[in-house]
This record gives structure tokens, C-alpha cells and sequence, in this order.
């Protein structure tokens, strides 16, 4: 396989690419540190001109999307590796996707790219949550709707103590077809604001029996606040 590299540049430390990909299917089962080494082992196939770390056992030099909880789906995912090379991002697209497993199909790559966010400030997390029975969507709708809502999380051995407060936002329900669908915008990465799969956690034990209506969660958008 032909590497498509456009052009050298000067700096080739500073030359990125933000990598856009789908986990789906049965990808969605595939853990972050899990992915973290698919994607390593798929970018040395395809030979990117990956800058590497330095040390003992250097790796390609990537940052990751914060990790998407086990048996979520996605269409946001990202990472962003530097290269040492500007390459065409078609061909990246194309190939890197051929070698990944069924459910993980890269969307979009974006090089050169430049990390705009000056202080990590947290980030909106649109999610949509799909239910085969009306009831319960209704029953998870007035708990993510409330932002009174506390819950306890085991952790390290301790129960810590959660309120919704504004993690949550503009939850919104609709029906197609069969499902039942909750649309709403989670934040994420924010002192004392719990996370999607704490608060995921605590809506499954709030609905006790009807968590089994709960199909599938899907994470759609990622944008930084």
C-alpha cells in the first residue's frame, strides 16, 4: 500500500491529524485501552509517517477522545496523532478504515489540524438513548429532567453521593417506529459534575426491572464548551 504524503514541512513535529470514527456494532464491546491498541497496530500497517514517543518502547504519539463506556455506541470518536509528514486525508480515510474491525469506520480526517481550545473547560456530550417501552422512557425522561435528582455510586469501596444538578441538558423524548427515544445533551469533564456512565449507572438502578427496556446508548456529538 502507497503512502499519498502531499508535501514535507518544516516543522513536522506540529503537523496533526484529528481522526474521526465510528464504534458500532460489535466494536462497541471493544474497551478504551483495548481500542488505544487496535489503532496503534492499524496505522503501522497502513505505514503512516507517525511521530513516535521517546523511551524503551516509543508508541505513536496519540491523544484520545475521553474513553467511551463499555457497550456505548458512538459516531464522534476521535483522536488526533502527529505525523511527520502531511499525508492526503482521503487516503488516510480509506485506508485506515480497511483495516479496522467491522463496526469502527473512520467519518472524517481533518490535517493539518489545529487544537483551537485554549483551557480545557469540559466539553457537551450529545447522547441518545433508545427504549422499546414507552413507560419506562417516560419514567427515565422525569429522572434525567430533574435536576434535584441524587444518587450514591460505589466507589474505591465508598458511596459517594451524585446530584444531576446541570449535568444534564435539554433531555427530549420522541417516538420512531417501535423505540422510544431520549435525545440530550450530557457535560462532561467539569469539577463535581458526574459522568454519562455514572449517571447511566444510577438511571439503570432507578428504573430496577425496566433497565431491560433500555437497547441501546449511543453517543452522537462531542463539542467543546
Amino acid at each position: 500500500m502507497s503512502i499519498q504524503i502531499t508535501e514535507n514541512i518544516e516543522n513536522p513535529e506540529e503537523i496533526k491529524a484529528k481522526i474521526i470514527y465510528t464504534k458500532t456494532q460489535q466494536a462497541r464491546y471493544i474497551a478504551h485501552l483495548d481500542n488505544i491498541d487496535v489503532m496503534c497496530k492499524a496505522l503501522r500497517r497502513i505505514q503512516l509517517p507517525y511521530a513516535v514517543s521517546q523511551g524503551c518502547h516509543p508508541r505513536p504519539k496519540l491523544s484520545f477522545a475521553s474513553p467511551l463506556p463499555l457497550g456505548h455506541a458512538s459516531y464522534c470518536e476521535y483522536f488526533v496523532v502527529t505525523l511527520t509528514k502531511q499525508i492526503d486525508p482521503e487516503w488516510l480515510k480509506k485506508a485506515l478504515t480497511e483495516e479496522l474491525p467491522n463496526g469502527m469506520e473512520v467519518l472524517e480526517v481533518i490535517t493539518p489540524y489545529h487544537d483551537k481550545r485554549t483551557k480545557n473547560k469540559g466539553d457537551c456530550v450529545k447522547y441518545r438513548l433508545i427504549f422499546d417501552n414507552e413507560d419506562i422512557c417516560n419514567k427515565a425522561l422525569d429522572f434525567l429532567n430533574n435536576s434535584e435528582t441524587t444518587f450514591e455510586i460505589e466507589s474505591k469501596g465508598r458511596n459517594r453521593e451524585y446530584k444531576l444538578g446541570k449535568a444534564v441538558r435539554k433531555p427530549t423524548m420522541f417516538h420512531e417506529g417501535k423505540d422510544y427515544i431520549i435525545v440530550a445533551d450530557f457535560i462532561q469533564g467539569v469539577p463535581d459534575i458526574p459522568s454519562v456512565s455514572k449517571i447511566i449507572t444510577a438511571l439503570s438502578k432507578f428504573l430496577m426491572e425496566g433497565k431491560e427496556s433500555l437497547k441501546l446508548i449511543e453517543r452522537l456529538s462531542i463539542q467543546a464548551l
